[in-house]
């Protein structure tokens, strides 16, 4: 064989069958290639594009250029001339919420105000809001998260409804209606940022609750984490794209892939343990640049990069669980997978060769 073959061909054989108790990922040096390139990308666009929410001089000194592409999505906020805010109006009429209660609920809930009533309501969370504000609308009630972080429920604020149906079409209704408004909502998950009182960060020591509440007051709001999701919808391209042209284009390649997914029982792209190894280089060196990114806004936490950040633990999080697989399951799928390619190769061609026995009737 070593005289028959090339090296290289002979060194992907023997990964392709070497067996082990963990799945592998197995990147050849163009995969590493592919996804330092995704992992910059995403850099590049994260410091060109994403930047902060908008222009401002931070802790008096640093004069610091928004992004162009959040600044264009507030501005759309004019029911007389953006049909976004217009649709936003006609939703606020229709879709009246107990959770959007401000004025005669203040004084219960501490720092709860006009600008800072939906961060602190989970109920305007565009991913917890599903759950909790459904349930406050079929209550009638409201469900806050207070400055110092505590929980608080304030009930009879309203009818409610038995029906969850209606109850969940109202919330996300105004969810949407509360998008393009000037303070917009949170983005996706934030809310739960006000229960951590802990921690001391920058000059004045907020802790992560107030740095939340700071955030979000300077425009950090779902518009803004449409903004941010380009630098890593720009690494997924890169990678995805990478990851299905040279499929297409090898053949050698494509076999790798094809029997690793058998192994993994794979699925999807997203389930594969080559491309969960590729997406996790990518997103770490995008999430590293971002790091550098903060320090360089003279630590801006306007400059972190919240999309980027939930990307790159949902991609740790996915190759983790694959190297902890159960051996067990490994050996059970490489032996299979074994069996599938002698039926497709050799066998096959036993079967086909004319001089191959068979048995007559």
């Amino acid at each position: 064989m070593d005289d028959l073959l090339p090296a290289e061909t002979l060194e992907r054989l023997e990964r392709r069958y070497r067996g082990g108790f963990t799945l592998a990922a197995d990147l050849d040096r163009y995969d590493v290639i592919a996804a330092v390139a995704a992992g910059v990308t995403a850099a590049i666009v994260d410091s060109t594009i994403v930047r902060i929410p908008k222009g401002m001089t931070y802790l008096g000194e640093h004069i610091q250029t928004g992004s162009p592409l959040t600044e264009w999505l507030h501005s759309q906020k004019d029911p007389s001339q953006h049909w976004l805010a217009k649709a936003g109006k006609a939703l606020e009429k229709t879709c009246k919420v107990t959770f959007d209660r401000v004025g005669d609920v203040a004084e219960h809930i501490e720092g709860f105000g006009g600008k800072t009533h939906r961060l602190q309501t989970p109920g305007h969370d565009p991913l917890i809001g599903l759950a909790v504000g459904t349930i406050d609308v079929m209550r009638g009630g409201l469900t806050a998260i207070s400055r110092d972080g505590m929980p608080v429920y304030l009930s009879d604020l309203g009818p409610g409804t038995y029906n969850p149906l209606e109850a969940f079409v109202w919330t996300v209704g105004h969810i949407l209606s509360d998008f393009p408004t000037a303070m917009g909502v949170q983005p996706p998950g934030f809310t739960l940022l006000q229960a951590l009182n802990v921690g001391s960060f920058g000059e004045k020591d907020r802790t992560v609750g107030e740095l939340a509440r700071f955030m979000y007051l300077k425009g950090y709001d779902s518009r803004h984490f449409l903004t941010m999701s380009t630098s890593v919808a720009a690494a997924e391209t890169v990678i995805r794209g990478y990851f299905a042209l040279r499929r297409r284009l090898d053949g050698s390649y494509d076999e790798d892939v094809q029997r690793q997914a058998e192994i993994a029982g794979a699925e999807k792209v997203g389930e594969h343990p080559r491309f969960q190894a590729l997406a996790l280089t990518a997103h770490a060196i995008a999430a590293a640049a971002n790091v550098g990114k903060v320090a360089v806004y003279a630590g801006n936490p306007l400059a972190i990069n919240y999309a980027q950040w939930l990307r790159f633990t949902q991609a740790t999080w996915q190759f983790t669980q694959s190297k902890l697989r159960s051996p067990s399951d490994v050996l059970i799928g490489t032996g299979l997978a074994n069996a599938r390619d002698l039926d497709r190769t050799i066998f096959a061609d036993l079967v086909a060769d004319p001089d191959f026995p068979t048995l007559r009737f």
